[in-house]
């Protein structure tokens, strides 16, 4: 994950907000935006209208990096947007409750570390994530 963050840092601003917007829509984490980035709803809803994008200086910026890799990874993991959405919102017992409710949270990055353990082969996801 941290090739990912290397690559996702050589976006421009404009490039990251676009991308933290896919994301949290593919992903239908947009009601999370504010929290995840550190934003009001005021400023999310100003990178969604153009008249604003992230500022690589604020901590919006890791926050969206965050969730733009976080997508990469869950996406890459599980083979499909769909089954991303249906694992974040299902109980895992190895994180001690639904991945979504943690990534607004200190425990977030257990969140990021359990992917890239499993993207790494060193955990298996759980049956019911790998099924279609």
């Amino acid at each position: 994950m941290a090739a990912d963050r290397a690559d996702l840092n050589q976006l421009s601003p404009a490039l990251l907000t676009k991308a933290v917007l896919r994301a949290a829509g593919q992903l239908s984490l947009e009601a999370e935006l504010p929290l995840l980035l550190g934003l009001s709803s005021d400023d999310i809803a100003r990178l969604q209208t153009g008249e604003r994008v992230l500022d690589p200086q604020q901590q919006e910026w890791q926050g969206a990096l965050q969730l733009v890799g976080l997508f990469r990874t869950i996406v890459e993991v599980l083979g499909s947007v769909e089954r991303a959405k249906a694992w974040l919102n299902t109980s895992n017992d190895t994180l001690g409750g639904r991945p979504v409710d943690l990534l607004g949270t200190a425990d977030a990055e257990r969140v990021h570390r359990y992917l890239s353990s499993v993207r790494k082969h060193e955990l298996r996801m759980p049956p019911s994530s790998r099924q279609h």
